[in-house]
């Protein structure tokens, strides 16, 4: 196309630029919320439950896949520590939504509203050993160690007696 300019692409966030932004608009949280880095992705714990947000890279789908499995890997970790463990949702920052994304899209400035609407979901009690359980968790992700966690114990079975 003749005498066409640049094509103006400032709303696009760039994944360099989306991981910087989400990381100041989670630091802007009230001091009920923990927010743990892992990687390119946060986890936000609060009132408001959990949320694993990660920035949508050059692929989408990909990088909501990740967020998903960072998710899922959380869960089942918390699960070897504490007697119960909210549903982790899982939000991609992105300013377009993407109908093949399987988890939940949200734009930056909606971001906020995001995490911090809702019922609360996690009482005072639950929300203080979540708390203290996630970064030993995010710990153990990083490392690789499970912490015994999932290890298959083998049982001793007996037949039942037929008495």
């Amino acid at each position: 196309m003749s005498g066409a300019g640049p094509a103006d692409h400032s709303h696009v966030l760039l994944p360099h630029q989306n991981a910087r932004d989400v990381s100041r608009w989670v630091a802007r949280l009230p001091t009920e919320y923990l927010v743990c880095r892992h990687g390119e992705h946060w986890v936000v714990v609060g009132p408001t439950g959990i949320h694993v947000v990660g920035g949508a890279g050059d692929d989408a789908v990909a990088s909501a896949e990740a967020v998903l499995s960072l998710a899922h890997r959380v869960r089942t970790a918390l699960s070897d520590l504490v007697p119960w463990v909210p549903f982790i949702d899982a939000l991609l920052v992105s300013a377009d939504a993407d109908l093949r994304v399987p988890c939940t899209v949200v734009d930056l400035p909606s971001l906020e509203l995001a995490l911090l609407t809702g019922p609360t979901a996690i009482d005072d009690q639950g929300l203080e050993e979540l708390c203290r359980a996630v970064p030993i968790v995010l710990e153990r992700l990083r490392t690789g160690d499970g912490g015994g966690a999932h290890r298959i114990t083998p049982i001793t079975t007996r037949p039942l007696d037929p008495a």
